[in-house]
């Protein structure tokens, strides 16, 4: 028998599937170029993906696949499902491969959506054409995932259900260059309200009590407390409303907070902390607090290593370079994904020359580029590779779901301070 690498297939068979998956690919890449090039030219926003979602569910019924439209409850998602003749959900495993396809206000596709789309339906279709010519038993599912930048939409799905019977899961996004295992991070939004008593700044400010003094009290004390914390734990504020004219002390004051943190060991902690920082500007300065969450929580990303080590073998083998660097941050609905079920999502290089980064007029010129469409469909090769691994390979399986059981104790436990 020809060496097997871990984690993978051997190498004859996993050449032969790998020859049809880049044969498959070819035959769509024009048409999923197409695709994707049309979202980006009509960017919508979290719940109103109206035109991305029709192109793609069109696509999937033309290749004669099911589909389940307001998947979840969601307008705007899907599930495009394929299942072989002898699939059994108690003795064969189901993949999901994740699309994206909402956009920014203002830029767009700067966050490049429509990418992750092209890539998640090529991969799709890719496993299904290897499965329907192979004796690989298994189900495979296209979800679409509305709504990432705002809604939290995989949030939605998770709470609908939408997950139940998924045993793996994954998806890719676009970046200034290839990385296997972006840390991304948990976030969670405060509005923090401070009530006092308004008075006279000049003739009477012994009357008052300053709800603006306070507002600003709890921002010193989080400036305090950001020297101790671990540098993935971040807490982000701006002050909405500190009073109306200098010369009236105000009795309100508004500031909203995000608070991010890897893991959710890490996020409990760093909440207590902060709310320990809130209450004591209230107590400081004899004002009422009013704290409430403002957003549905996103959890930091549990990457599965075992699934990674796949994805980066095939990802080299074609192109892909990692090159080590600093992690990127940010957030992501697909962080609550990842902790349900073993899950990746890495990132690929669209090619940016001046490393221009996400969520920028740059970013979102370089997502509609050929380079761009060519990089997304790398991507679905080594996720294909990954997916076929894990239909094919108990003992990947296995290995996967042990990691996944391993990390969640850690993931979820105590972290001690940030």
């Amino acid at each position: 028998m020809a060496n097997v690498e871990p984690g993978l297939v051997p190498d004859f068979a996993a050449a032969f599937l790998e020859r049809l998956v880049e044969q498959v690919l070819r035959q769509h890449a024009e048409r999923l170029s197409e695709l994707s090039q049309s979202i980006w030219e009509k960017p919508e926003l979290a719940f109103k993906e109206f035109h991305a979602c029709g192109l793609l569910t069109s696509y999937l019924k033309k290749e004669g696949y099911a589909v389940q439209t307001s998947y979840g409850g969601l307008e705007t998602a899907f599930l495009g499902t394929y299942e072989t003749s002898s699939f059994d959900s108690s003795k064969h495993p189901t993949v999901a491969v994740l699309c994206e396809y909402d956009a920014l206000p203002e830029i767009g596709h700067a966050c490049g959506h429509n990418l992750i789309a092209e890539a998640g339906l090529g991969t799709f279709i890719a496993v299904c054409e290897v499965l329907k010519t192979s004796d690989i038993q298994g189900r495979v599912y296209c979800m679409g995932t509305p709504a990432e930048e705002a809604g939290s939409g995989k949030v939605q799905l998770l709470n609908a259900g939408a997950f139940k019977g998924v045993d793996f899961a994954m998806m890719i996004h676009p970046c200034p260059v290839d990385i296997l295992e972006p840390a991304i991070l948990g976030v969670v939004g405060l509005k923090v309200e401070f009530h006092g008593k308004s008075a006279h700044a000049s003739c009477g400010p012994w009357e008052a009590v300053n709800a603006l003094d306070a507002a600003v009290a709890a921002y010193n004390n989080i400036s305090m407390l950001r020297q101790q914390l671990e540098p993935a734990c971040q807490v982000h504020m701006t002050i909405m409303n500190g009073g109306v004219k200098p010369n009236i002390i105000p009795d309100y004051s508004l500031s909203e907070y995000y608070i991010r943190a890897p893991t959710e060991a890490h996020m409990k902690d760093l909440k207590k902390r902060v709310f320990n920082c809130l209450e004591a500007a209230a107590l400081a300065t004899g004002c009422k607090s009013n704290i409430n969450f403002t957003e549905t929580e996103t959890k930091g990303l549990m990457s599965n290593q075992t699934m990674l080590s796949v994805y980066g073998h095939y990802g080299k083998k074609h192109g892909m370079f990692f090159p080590p660097m600093r992690p990127t941050y940010g957030s992501t609905d697909m962080g609550n994904v990842s902790v349900e079920v073993p899950s990746i999502h890495p990132a690929f290089g669209v090619g940016a020359p001046g490393m221009e980064m996400i969520h920028t007029r740059a970013f979102q010129t370089l997502t509609g580029r050929p380079e761009a469409h060519k990089a997304a469909q790398r991507g679905a090769l080594a996720m294909s590779m990954t997916a076929l691994n894990l239909l094919i390979d108990p003992d990947f399986r296995h290995k996967v779901r042990k990691e996944f059981e391993l990390s969640k104790q850690t993931f979820v436990g105590s972290a001690g301070f940030c």
